[in-house]
């Protein structure tokens, strides 16, 4: 079983964010003795010197009536390929650096929240040996 799992928003902010960030953390941590991590801006905050959080159900008490995500989300950002300078900048190192960052923060498992492309992202870390749940 999982000890740590890292909760992400992606794409755009959207009502119920935060619920599912409340149903999470409640039920790993209540249900299952596990820690959860909450991952700021977006997958962008398993880069460089990460941007996390440990949530605790005592973190997210109260979320229920609130919109958006406490998280902070980003859309795609250096997950997706794009052309810099004239040079296409890969995103084999970016997705070796989070997968990095994930294992000295013990998380053992994401559960992603977001779109189309913050699935496909998603499905990248699987493809990489990370189990992942997705929230569409």
């Amino acid at each position: 079983m999982h000890k740590t799992i890292g909760i992400v928003t992606g794409g755009g902010d959207a009502p119920g964010l935060n619920a599912v960030i409340r149903a999470v953390v409640k039920t790993a941590a209540c249900e299952y003795g596990m820690r959860v991590i909450g991952i700021e801006d977006g997958f962008e905050g398993l880069l460089g010197d990460t941007k996390t959080r440990h949530l605790t159900p005592g973190e997210v008490r109260g979320l229920l009536p609130r919109g958006g995500t406490i998280l902070g989300t980003r859309n795609r950002g250096h997950f997706a390929e794009s052309v810099e300078g004239g040079v296409l900048r890969k995103t084999e190192d970016v997705y070796r650096e989070a997968v990095s960052n994930m294992e000295r923060l013990g998380i053992d498992g994401l559960v992603v929240l977001g779109g189309e492309g913050t699935l496909t992202i998603a499905s990248e870390f699987d493809a990489l040996g990370l189990p992942v749940c997705g929230v569409p």
